[in-house]
């Protein structure tokens, strides 16, 4: 145990180097480097993923990308611990569990792994939301920490707000529900002050806000800089906007420009998070097409569903997501998003099993669905 602890201490170091680089650099020797190394633990150390490997006939001897970490599916942490350091875990993330409330997967992080998807929600904030340096009142239509301990968009919009947080940021989902006053309010007293405003929350919890003002009238002009951040996307088999139609709703009702509106994609098998490029385009004077980020400590490719062999650029299959942060939990998450890869990022398609909805999410739409019409 001394030598693995001295080993997972060294390769934090140097996770935490490459990521504090930023999320642009692309430094592929070093990225498949500690890759190959966060492998070898996971492997002599989970053996639930060990004997994986092993029937796959794919151990740390055998490999030298990358590409070739064997990935578990998502739905593998609903069936066993694969933590790297369990007797260490200091917080507990679980998956939604909408679809069968009964199976809800678990992913466990030690002190140290903490630290790491900290890193990783600063840095990638620092890059793609935040790249203006400004602060504003970060806004969240989510339940705090406390409230919801083992919701990973908490946790995440907890970050947020203490590294560029004005002091009146706040959560706005609490025992009650969603606290629709004091959120109004708090639009307000932006406006007024002319402090900008980050208004975060899962997608459909801000479509179902959204629909609540164009039944009453409400509208803002949130002070310029203002931005939205909307994590995971529309809930299946609903009527909801497409997203042209979500930004529109952004700028008639809160007054924020769509270039300044950001979608994240965040998983709770990923300690990492996934940025649309928007806002950073519209930062650097940009026009490209609007992708997904990898960040520089991750990476994101497309597999063929039938032999889950890596695709082609531009050719659409399952998303496979490879992050240094994961040190703790497999590195390697396979999952049934359907995607691309393109040029600049990625792009996510729907989902291969459409019956099925997406984490927080959905999460936030049931609690904040009993404000109006949907």
């Amino acid at each position: 145990m001394k030598q693995l602890l001295h080993a997972v201490q060294e390769l934090d170091a140097d996770i935490l180097a490459f990521i504090e680089k930023g999320v642009a650099p692309r430094d592929a020797d070093a990225f498949n480097l500690l890759a190959l190394r966060v492998f070898k633990l996971q492997f002599h150390h989970i053996p639930v993923y060990r004997g994986y490997c092993e029937r796959r006939g794919r151990i740390p001897d055998s490999i030298a990308s990358w590409e070739d970490i064997p990935a578990l599916f998502t739905d593998a942490f609903k069936e066993a611990d694969l933590s790297l350091l369990p007797e260490a875990a200091v917080r507990t993330f679980m998956t939604s569990g909408t679809t069968s409330p009964g199976e809800r997967g678990r992913i466990h992080y030690d002190e140290a792994g903490l630290s790491l998807m900290d890193a990783t929600i600063r840095i990638a904030a620092s890059d793609m939301l935040f790249p203006d340096g400004m602060q504003a009142a970060v806004l969240v239509i989510a339940p705090p920490p406390d409230m919801a301990p083992h919701m990973i968009m908490s946790y995440g919009m907890d970050r947020l707000r203490q590294y560029f947080g004005l002091p009146h940021s706040g959560f706005f989902i609490g025992e009650n529900g969603f606290d629709i006053p004091a959120f109004i309010a708090a639009l307000g007293r932006c406006e007024a002050e002319g402090a900008p405003a980050a208004v975060c929350g899962g997608t459909a919890g801000l479509v179902n806000f959204f629909n609540y003002c164009h039944d009453r009238g409400l509208r803002w002009h949130l002070p310029p800089g203002s931005r939205c951040l909307d994590a995971g996307g529309f809930k299946a088999g609903r009527r909801q906007p497409g997203r042209d139609a979500f930004l529109v709703c952004c700028e008639n009702v809160l007054g924020i420009d769509r270039n300044l509106c950001v979608n994240l994609l965040g998983m709770t098998e990923t300690a990492s998070q996934f940025y649309d490029n928007t806002l950073q385009q519209h930062w650097q004077g940009l026009h490209g097409p609007t992708v997904k980020i990898s960040p520089a400590w991750t990476r994101t490719i497309a597999v063929d569903p039938d032999t889950l062999e890596p695709l082609p650029r531009g050719e659409t299959g399952l998303l496979r997501y490879f992050d240094l942060a994961n040190r703790g939990h497999i590195c390697a998450i396979q999952t049934d998003d359907l995607g691309r890869s393109v040029d600049g990022g990625f792009e996510i398609l729907g989902r291969a099993r459409d019956d099925q909805t997406r984490g927080c999410s959905l999460t936030i739409d049931e609690m904040t669905r009993n404000m109006g019409s949907c």
